[in-house]
């Protein structure tokens, strides 16, 4: 599966149900050292592309349950905010 892909599904919270949103323009964080994917970075507001981000979010790999064909299912209990992004 490509980035890109997983860029147009709805992500859902697993503890909640709840739909947080199209995460738009993804990005992932890979360790340098092992090449192991560390975590997926969303940004809180994809429909203004041209637009600063303000927030993005990151998910720890771990903390994503699933990539299904039109969800992307996380764990919300270890939700932060990336660093250098206002709230």
């Amino acid at each position: 599966m490509r980035l890109s892909e997983i860029s147009k599904k709805e992500v859902l919270d697993a503890n909640t149900g709840q739909k947080l949103g199209m995460p738009g323009s993804a990005d992932i964080v890979i360790e340098k050292e092992t090449g192991k994917v560390e975590s997926l970075v969303l940004p809180s507001s994809p429909a203004y592309p041209f637009r600063k981000r303000t927030k993005e979010w990151v998910i720890p790999w771990e903390n994503i349950q699933r990539i299904g064909e039109d969800f992307v299912i996380i764990d919300t209990a270890q939700l932060k905010q990336a660093p250098g992004t206002n709230q």
